[in-house]
Protein backbone atom coordinates (compact mmCIF):
# COMPACT_ATOMS: atom_id res chain seq x y z
CA UNK A 1 0.00 0.00 0.00
CA UNK A 2 2.85 2.54 0.67
CA UNK A 3 4.60 1.84 -2.29
CA UNK A 4 1.66 2.12 -4.07
CA UNK A 5 1.08 5.75 -2.32
CA UNK A 6 4.63 6.41 -3.16
CA UNK A 7 4.04 6.22 -6.63
CA UNK A 8 0.89 8.24 -6.78
CA UNK A 9 2.41 11.19 -4.95
CA UNK A 10 5.91 11.11 -7.73
CA UNK A 11 3.22 11.25 -10.31
CA UNK A 12 1.48 14.05 -8.71
CA UNK A 13 4.61 16.09 -8.38
CA UNK A 14 5.58 15.34 -11.64
CA UNK A 15 2.16 16.31 -13.00
CA UNK A 16 2.27 20.07 -10.95
CA UNK A 17 6.06 21.15 -10.75
CA UNK A 18 6.54 21.74 -14.18
CA UNK A 19 3.92 24.38 -14.31
CA UNK A 20 3.72 27.30 -13.24
CA UNK A 21 2.08 28.93 -10.34
CA UNK A 22 0.73 32.05 -11.55
CA UNK A 23 1.11 31.82 -15.50
CA UNK A 24 0.42 35.07 -16.99
CA UNK A 25 0.07 32.81 -20.51
CA UNK A 26 -3.19 34.86 -21.74
CA UNK A 27 -3.52 37.43 -24.66
CA UNK A 28 -6.28 40.40 -24.11
CA UNK A 29 -8.62 41.27 -26.69
CA UNK A 30 -10.59 44.35 -25.68
CA UNK A 31 -12.73 45.37 -28.22
CA UNK A 32 -15.30 48.48 -28.68
CA UNK A 33 -17.59 48.81 -31.40
CA UNK A 34 -19.34 52.47 -32.28
CA UNK A 35 -22.51 52.35 -34.64
CA UNK A 36 -22.84 54.71 -37.03
CA UNK A 37 -25.53 55.31 -39.71
CA UNK A 38 -23.82 54.19 -42.38
CA UNK A 39 -20.77 52.77 -41.22
CA UNK A 40 -19.31 50.71 -38.28
CA UNK A 41 -15.96 50.96 -35.94
CA UNK A 42 -14.26 48.75 -34.20
CA UNK A 43 -11.82 49.42 -32.09
CA UNK A 44 -9.39 46.71 -30.52
CA UNK A 45 -6.92 47.00 -27.90
CA UNK A 46 -4.49 43.82 -27.90
CA UNK A 47 -2.51 43.46 -24.88
CA UNK A 48 -0.04 39.90 -24.59
CA UNK A 49 0.78 38.52 -21.22
CA UNK A 50 4.53 38.12 -19.96
CA UNK A 51 4.29 34.38 -20.25
CA UNK A 52 3.09 34.72 -24.62
CA UNK A 53 5.17 38.10 -24.97
CA UNK A 54 7.63 36.35 -26.90
CA UNK A 55 5.46 34.16 -28.61
CA UNK A 56 3.59 37.62 -29.63
CA UNK A 57 6.78 39.32 -30.71
CA UNK A 58 7.96 36.26 -32.95
CA UNK A 59 5.23 36.61 -35.11
CA UNK A 60 5.06 40.23 -35.09
CA UNK A 61 9.20 40.72 -35.64
CA UNK A 62 8.95 38.55 -38.81
CA UNK A 63 12.95 39.44 -39.14
CA UNK A 64 13.68 38.84 -35.95
CA UNK A 65 15.47 42.36 -35.87
CA UNK A 66 14.27 43.55 -32.27
CA UNK A 67 12.00 46.21 -33.61
CA UNK A 68 8.53 46.27 -35.29
CA UNK A 69 8.76 48.09 -38.76
CA UNK A 70 5.89 49.41 -40.77
CA UNK A 71 5.29 46.60 -42.99
CA UNK A 72 5.45 43.90 -40.04
CA UNK A 73 2.55 46.32 -38.88
CA UNK A 74 0.59 45.76 -41.59
CA UNK A 75 1.15 42.15 -41.70
CA UNK A 76 0.36 41.86 -38.63
CA UNK A 77 -2.66 43.86 -38.46
CA UNK A 78 -3.93 42.09 -41.67
CA UNK A 79 -3.70 38.83 -39.87
CA UNK A 80 -5.86 40.07 -37.15
CA UNK A 81 -8.49 41.22 -39.74
CA UNK A 82 -8.48 37.80 -41.34
CA UNK A 83 -9.45 36.48 -37.82
CA UNK A 84 -12.87 39.12 -37.22
CA UNK A 85 -15.75 37.64 -38.38
CA UNK A 86 -18.81 40.43 -38.89
CA UNK A 87 -22.15 39.55 -40.60
CA UNK A 88 -24.84 42.42 -40.55
CA UNK A 89 -28.76 40.69 -40.34
CA UNK A 90 -27.82 37.18 -41.08
CA UNK A 91 -26.63 38.39 -44.24
CA UNK A 92 -23.12 37.73 -45.91
CA UNK A 93 -19.84 39.20 -44.32
CA UNK A 94 -19.19 43.07 -44.08
CA UNK A 95 -15.81 43.58 -45.11
CA UNK A 96 -12.97 45.24 -42.34
CA UNK A 97 -10.81 48.17 -43.66
CA UNK A 98 -8.10 49.15 -40.94
CA UNK A 99 -8.32 52.54 -40.69
CA UNK A 100 -5.43 53.16 -38.17
CA UNK A 101 -3.08 51.12 -35.41
CA UNK A 102 -1.05 51.64 -32.52
CA UNK A 103 2.24 49.53 -31.94
CA UNK A 104 4.18 49.56 -28.80
CA UNK A 105 8.10 48.97 -28.46
CA UNK A 106 9.30 45.69 -27.76
CA UNK A 107 10.35 46.44 -24.21
CA UNK A 108 6.75 46.96 -23.12
CA UNK A 109 5.30 43.88 -24.68
CA UNK A 110 8.08 41.68 -23.10
CA UNK A 111 6.64 43.14 -19.98
CA UNK A 112 3.53 42.34 -20.46
CA UNK A 113 2.19 46.11 -20.45
CA UNK A 114 2.20 46.85 -24.14
CA UNK A 115 -1.07 47.79 -25.86
CA UNK A 116 -1.60 47.01 -29.66
CA UNK A 117 -4.36 49.23 -30.87
CA UNK A 118 -5.97 48.36 -34.34
CA UNK A 119 -8.92 50.34 -35.63
CA UNK A 120 -11.10 49.11 -38.45
CA UNK A 121 -14.24 50.26 -40.21
CA UNK A 122 -17.03 48.93 -42.33
CA UNK A 123 -19.96 50.31 -44.40
CA UNK A 124 -23.18 49.07 -42.85
CA UNK A 125 -25.61 48.94 -46.27
CA UNK A 126 -29.71 50.13 -45.78
CA UNK A 127 -31.79 47.75 -44.50
CA UNK A 128 -35.02 47.20 -44.95
CA UNK A 129 -36.07 46.28 -41.08
CA UNK A 130 -36.41 48.53 -38.07
CA UNK A 131 -33.90 46.39 -35.73
CA UNK A 132 -30.98 45.41 -37.20
CA UNK A 133 -28.34 42.53 -36.14
CA UNK A 134 -24.79 42.85 -36.14
CA UNK A 135 -22.68 39.37 -35.10
CA UNK A 136 -19.15 39.64 -34.23
CA UNK A 137 -16.65 36.87 -33.99
CA UNK A 138 -13.11 36.98 -32.54
CA UNK A 139 -10.63 33.84 -33.63
CA UNK A 140 -7.50 35.76 -33.15
CA UNK A 141 -5.04 33.14 -30.88
CA UNK A 142 -8.14 31.82 -29.85
CA UNK A 143 -6.07 29.35 -27.46
CA UNK A 144 -4.28 31.95 -25.42
CA UNK A 145 -6.88 34.59 -25.89
CA UNK A 146 -9.32 36.37 -23.40
CA UNK A 147 -11.71 38.25 -25.35
CA UNK A 148 -14.18 41.25 -23.96
CA UNK A 149 -16.25 43.08 -26.28
CA UNK A 150 -18.65 46.03 -25.72
CA UNK A 151 -20.57 49.02 -27.32
CA UNK A 152 -20.42 52.77 -27.14
CA UNK A 153 -23.29 54.65 -27.41
CA UNK A 154 -24.04 55.84 -31.04
CA UNK A 155 -23.44 59.44 -31.38
CA UNK A 156 -26.36 59.59 -33.85
CA UNK A 157 -29.55 60.48 -32.06
CA UNK A 158 -31.76 57.93 -34.67
CA UNK A 159 -29.64 55.31 -33.30
CA UNK A 160 -30.70 53.18 -30.54
CA UNK A 161 -29.07 49.59 -29.18
CA UNK A 162 -31.88 47.65 -28.33
CA UNK A 163 -29.61 44.69 -27.10
CA UNK A 164 -26.20 43.21 -26.16
CA UNK A 165 -25.78 39.36 -26.10
CA UNK A 166 -22.71 37.60 -25.71
CA UNK A 167 -20.63 33.87 -25.23
CA UNK A 168 -19.40 32.75 -21.83
CA UNK A 169 -16.24 33.78 -23.56
CA UNK A 170 -17.01 36.58 -25.35
CA UNK A 171 -15.32 35.60 -28.67
CA UNK A 172 -19.24 35.87 -30.16
CA UNK A 173 -21.07 38.86 -29.66
CA UNK A 174 -24.44 40.08 -31.03
CA UNK A 175 -25.60 43.39 -31.55
CA UNK A 176 -29.36 44.40 -31.74
CA UNK A 177 -30.11 48.13 -32.55
CA UNK A 178 -32.84 50.34 -34.51
CA UNK A 179 -31.87 53.32 -36.82
CA UNK A 180 -34.91 55.46 -36.41
CA UNK A 181 -38.16 55.86 -34.57
CA UNK A 182 -38.80 56.29 -30.47
CA UNK A 183 -36.13 55.03 -28.37
CA UNK A 184 -36.52 51.06 -26.73
CA UNK A 185 -36.45 50.64 -23.18
CA UNK A 186 -32.67 49.29 -23.19
CA UNK A 187 -31.46 52.87 -25.05
CA UNK A 188 -29.63 55.69 -23.48
CA UNK A 189 -30.65 59.20 -24.32
CA UNK A 190 -29.48 60.90 -27.52
CA UNK A 191 -26.36 62.19 -27.25
CA UNK A 192 -24.61 65.07 -28.92
CA UNK A 193 -22.92 64.73 -31.99
CA UNK A 194 -20.23 66.52 -31.14
CA UNK A 195 -20.11 64.20 -27.75
CA UNK A 196 -17.28 61.90 -26.56
CA UNK A 197 -18.46 58.04 -27.09
CA UNK A 198 -18.88 56.13 -23.69
CA UNK A 199 -19.90 52.87 -23.56
CA UNK A 200 -23.41 51.42 -23.49
CA UNK A 201 -25.36 50.29 -20.28
CA UNK A 202 -23.72 46.56 -19.81
CA UNK A 203 -26.28 43.38 -18.91
CA UNK A 204 -24.61 42.83 -15.76
CA UNK A 205 -25.08 38.87 -16.44
CA UNK A 206 -22.79 38.39 -18.96
CA UNK A 207 -20.12 39.97 -17.57
CA UNK A 208 -20.81 37.62 -14.38
CA UNK A 209 -21.24 34.76 -16.31
CA UNK A 210 -17.55 35.60 -18.20
CA UNK A 211 -15.35 36.43 -15.45
CA UNK A 212 -17.32 33.12 -13.37
CA UNK A 213 -15.35 31.28 -15.92
CA UNK A 214 -12.46 33.14 -15.79
CA UNK A 215 -12.05 32.89 -12.15
CA UNK A 216 -12.85 29.07 -12.39
CA UNK A 217 -9.74 28.48 -14.87
CA UNK A 218 -7.65 30.95 -12.91
CA UNK A 219 -8.14 28.15 -9.88
CA UNK A 220 -7.64 24.90 -12.38
CA UNK A 221 -4.23 26.54 -13.90
CA UNK A 222 -3.10 28.00 -10.24
CA UNK A 223 -1.74 24.95 -9.01
CA UNK A 224 0.66 26.51 -5.97
CA UNK A 225 -3.76 27.52 -4.63
CA UNK A 226 -4.91 23.61 -5.41
CA UNK A 227 -1.90 22.46 -3.41
CA UNK A 228 -2.71 24.81 -0.64
CA UNK A 229 -6.38 23.81 -0.49
CA UNK A 230 -5.71 20.06 -0.80
CA UNK A 231 -3.23 20.26 2.24
CA UNK A 232 -6.53 21.70 4.22
CA UNK A 233 -8.57 19.10 3.09
CA UNK A 234 -5.68 16.46 4.35
CA UNK A 235 -6.06 17.74 7.61
CA UNK A 236 -9.29 17.95 8.45
CA UNK A 237 -10.89 14.68 10.18
CA UNK A 238 -14.58 15.82 10.11
CA UNK A 239 -16.66 17.62 7.57
CA UNK A 240 -16.99 20.41 10.28
CA UNK A 241 -13.18 20.83 10.59
CA UNK A 242 -13.49 21.21 6.77
CA UNK A 243 -15.95 24.15 6.77
CA UNK A 244 -14.49 25.44 9.34
CA UNK A 245 -11.15 25.88 7.57
CA UNK A 246 -12.69 26.77 4.39
CA UNK A 247 -14.20 29.35 5.63
CA UNK A 248 -11.46 30.92 7.59
CA UNK A 249 -9.73 30.63 3.97
CA UNK A 250 -12.65 32.13 2.11
CA UNK A 251 -13.05 35.22 4.10
CA UNK A 252 -9.40 36.37 4.09
CA UNK A 253 -8.46 35.79 -0.14
CA UNK A 254 -12.19 37.54 -0.47
CA UNK A 255 -11.18 40.39 1.55
CA UNK A 256 -7.73 41.03 -0.10
CA UNK A 257 -9.03 39.81 -3.61
CA UNK A 258 -11.53 42.84 -3.39
CA UNK A 259 -9.55 45.88 -2.44
CA UNK A 260 -6.53 44.48 -4.54
CA UNK A 261 -8.88 44.51 -7.31
CA UNK A 262 -10.36 48.12 -6.71
CA UNK A 263 -6.63 49.05 -6.68
CA UNK A 264 -7.11 49.88 -2.64
CA UNK A 265 -4.34 47.69 -2.10
CA UNK A 266 -1.28 46.47 -3.33
CA UNK A 267 1.68 44.45 -2.66
CA UNK A 268 4.45 43.50 -5.03
CA UNK A 269 4.36 40.12 -6.44
CA UNK A 270 8.04 39.46 -4.81
CA UNK A 271 6.31 39.04 -1.59
CA UNK A 272 3.14 37.24 -2.46
CA UNK A 273 4.22 34.53 -4.40
CA UNK A 274 7.14 33.35 -2.20
CA UNK A 275 4.63 33.52 0.75
CA UNK A 276 1.67 31.66 -1.13
CA UNK A 277 4.60 28.82 -2.05
CA UNK A 278 5.48 29.32 2.18
CA UNK A 279 2.27 28.47 3.22
CA UNK A 280 1.36 25.32 0.93
CA UNK A 281 4.92 23.84 3.41
CA UNK A 282 3.89 25.13 6.36
CA UNK A 283 0.71 23.54 5.89
CA UNK A 284 1.87 20.25 4.32
CA UNK A 285 4.26 19.76 7.34
CA UNK A 286 1.99 20.69 9.95
CA UNK A 287 -0.20 17.61 8.63
CA UNK A 288 2.85 15.57 9.08
CA UNK A 289 4.29 16.74 12.17
CA UNK A 290 1.33 17.81 14.51
CA UNK A 291 -1.29 16.55 13.14
CA UNK A 292 -3.29 17.08 16.35
CA UNK A 293 -3.17 20.89 15.64
CA UNK A 294 -4.20 20.58 11.69
CA UNK A 295 -7.92 20.73 13.66
CA UNK A 296 -7.53 23.38 15.96
CA UNK A 297 -7.25 27.20 16.32
CA UNK A 298 -3.89 27.37 15.18
CA UNK A 299 -4.86 25.85 11.76
CA UNK A 300 -7.49 28.29 11.06
CA UNK A 301 -5.59 31.21 11.87
CA UNK A 302 -2.88 29.99 9.16
CA UNK A 303 -5.41 29.14 6.70
CA UNK A 304 -6.90 32.94 7.70
CA UNK A 305 -3.60 34.45 7.36
CA UNK A 306 -2.29 32.55 4.60
CA UNK A 307 -5.79 33.08 2.76
CA UNK A 308 -5.00 36.70 2.88
CA UNK A 309 -1.59 36.21 0.10
CA UNK A 310 -3.60 34.22 -1.88
CA UNK A 311 -6.68 36.81 -1.68
CA UNK A 312 -3.70 38.68 -3.55
CA UNK A 313 -2.56 36.24 -6.02
CA UNK A 314 -6.34 35.91 -7.12
CA UNK A 315 -6.54 39.78 -7.41
CA UNK A 316 -3.51 39.82 -10.01
CA UNK A 317 -5.57 37.31 -12.70
CA UNK A 318 -8.66 39.49 -11.99
CA UNK A 319 -6.96 43.05 -12.61
CA UNK A 320 -5.35 41.46 -15.82
CA UNK A 321 -8.69 40.69 -16.75
CA UNK A 322 -10.06 44.23 -15.90
CA UNK A 323 -7.82 46.22 -18.00
CA UNK A 324 -9.45 49.22 -18.63
CA UNK A 325 -13.27 48.02 -18.02
CA UNK A 326 -15.34 50.67 -17.07
CA UNK A 327 -15.99 51.05 -14.15
CA UNK A 328 -19.71 50.40 -13.46
CA UNK A 329 -19.00 46.83 -14.47
CA UNK A 330 -16.06 46.28 -12.04
CA UNK A 331 -18.05 44.94 -9.25
CA UNK A 332 -20.01 42.47 -11.36
CA UNK A 333 -16.65 41.75 -12.30
CA UNK A 334 -15.04 41.07 -9.55
CA UNK A 335 -18.28 39.15 -7.89
CA UNK A 336 -18.43 36.15 -11.13
CA UNK A 337 -14.99 36.02 -10.59
CA UNK A 338 -15.01 35.48 -7.14
CA UNK A 339 -17.85 32.90 -7.09
CA UNK A 340 -16.23 31.59 -10.06
CA UNK A 341 -12.60 30.68 -7.54
CA UNK A 342 -15.19 29.16 -4.76
CA UNK A 343 -16.53 26.61 -7.54
CA UNK A 344 -12.90 25.80 -8.65
CA UNK A 345 -12.21 24.94 -5.12
CA UNK A 346 -15.37 22.70 -4.55
CA UNK A 347 -14.23 20.94 -7.48
CA UNK A 348 -11.13 19.75 -6.26
CA UNK A 349 -12.41 20.22 -2.41
CA UNK A 350 -15.06 17.74 -2.29
CA UNK A 351 -14.07 14.75 -4.56
CA UNK A 352 -10.72 15.07 -2.49
CA UNK A 353 -12.60 14.71 0.90
CA UNK A 354 -14.98 12.35 -0.43
CA UNK A 355 -11.85 9.93 -1.11
CA UNK A 356 -10.73 10.42 2.47
CA UNK A 357 -13.92 9.91 3.85
CA UNK A 358 -14.43 6.89 1.84
CA UNK A 359 -10.66 5.58 3.30
CA UNK A 360 -12.17 5.86 6.72
CA UNK A 361 -15.15 4.00 5.80
CA UNK A 362 -13.64 0.81 4.86
CA UNK A 363 -14.54 -2.41 6.05
CA UNK A 364 -11.09 -3.23 7.79
CA UNK A 365 -10.69 -2.49 11.79
CA UNK A 366 -10.84 0.93 13.41
CA UNK A 367 -6.89 0.42 13.47
CA UNK A 368 -5.94 -0.51 9.67
CA UNK A 369 -8.19 2.48 8.82
CA UNK A 370 -6.57 5.16 10.83
CA UNK A 371 -3.03 4.01 9.58
CA UNK A 372 -4.59 4.13 5.68
CA UNK A 373 -5.81 7.28 6.73
CA UNK A 374 -2.41 8.44 8.58
CA UNK A 375 -0.40 7.21 5.36
CA UNK A 376 -2.37 8.80 2.98
CA UNK A 377 -2.26 12.08 4.66
CA UNK A 378 1.33 11.44 5.48
CA UNK A 379 2.26 10.91 1.85
CA UNK A 380 0.11 13.12 0.68
CA UNK A 381 1.42 15.75 2.30
CA UNK A 382 4.94 14.96 1.68
CA UNK A 383 4.22 15.20 -2.38
CA UNK A 384 2.59 18.68 -1.54
CA UNK A 385 5.37 19.86 0.31
CA UNK A 386 8.29 18.89 -2.29
CA UNK A 387 5.61 20.70 -4.79
CA UNK A 388 5.78 23.56 -2.69
CA UNK A 389 9.45 23.83 -1.85
CA UNK A 390 9.74 24.09 -5.57
CA UNK A 391 7.22 27.11 -6.11
CA UNK A 392 9.35 29.04 -3.61
CA UNK A 393 12.41 28.47 -5.33
CA UNK A 394 10.84 29.18 -8.53
CA UNK A 395 9.18 32.10 -6.94
CA UNK A 396 12.60 33.40 -5.52
CA UNK A 397 14.32 33.32 -8.42
CA UNK A 398 12.15 35.03 -10.91
CA UNK A 399 12.93 38.17 -11.91
CA UNK A 400 11.51 41.22 -10.95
Amino acid sequence: MKARLALLAVVFLGWVAPAGAHRLDEYLQATTMAVEKDHLGLQLRLTPGVAVAGQMLASLDADGDGTISDAEQRAYAEHVRRDLSLTLDGAGSLTLRLVSSSFPGTEEINGGLGDIVLTFEADLPPGGVATRRLTFENHHERAIAVYLVNCLVPRDPGIHVVAQDRSYDQARYQLDFTTGGSAPPLSTASVPANAPHQPTATNDLPVFTTFFWHGVYHILTGYDHLLFISALVLGAATLWDLIKVVTAFTLAHSLTLTLAALNLVHVSGRVVEPLISASIVCVALQNIFWPERARGWSRLAIAFFFGLFHGLGFAGGLRDLMHRMQTGTVLFAILGFSFGVEAGHQMVLLPLFAALKAARRTRADAATRARLVSVLRCFGSAGISVAGVYYFCVALTEPS
